[in-house]
């Protein structure tokens, strides 16, 4: 199974907020983990929609951690961000009617396969996997 890039982004935004005291403005989130501003607004919008962040405009304003890192699960964050989790065409929701269906074994061992890659995901918070990560290396330290 392999994710998008956004859920990628998603994770190191809130990794970097786990590790930062106080708001970040989405430039300085973009510049330190070397990420394309308009992604950046784009994925603080959803993880502010799915709970896991704040943000405030303004001068004083930026983007914060919403709950204690350590409630926020890795699996939790990879839901919200990902649209689906098909291995296969006929798990999607558009995937093509599978000729062997309705008893199709392969389709439940590729859904317990799922399963089996979220529950490990459900087991890391974003606050311990940044605990025992180094800050990002930036030119820019603001």
């Amino acid at each position: 199974m392999r994710l998008t890039r956004a859920s990628d982004f998603a994770l190191r935004i809130l990794m970097l907020l786990s590790k930062t005291d106080g708001a970040l403005s989405v430039d300085t989130i973009s510049k330190r983990l070397a990420l394309p501003k308009s992604h950046v607004m784009k994925i603080v919008s959803q993880l502010a929609a799915g709970g896991f962040v704040t943000t405030q405009r303004g001068r004083a304003g930026g983007v914060q951690i919403n709950a204690d890192d350590a409630d926020i699960t890795i699996g939790s964050v990879v839901r919200l961000i990902e649209n689906e989790f098909a291995v296969v065409d006929c798990l999607g929701q558009s995937g093509p009617q599978c000729v062997f269906e309705p008893r199709c074994a392969l389709k439940t061992v590729m859904s317990q396969a799922t399963d089996a890659f979220l529950s490990v995901l459900d087991q890391h918070r974003i606050g311990d996997i940044a605990a025992r990560t180094q800050r990002p290396k930036t030119k820019d330290a603001a």
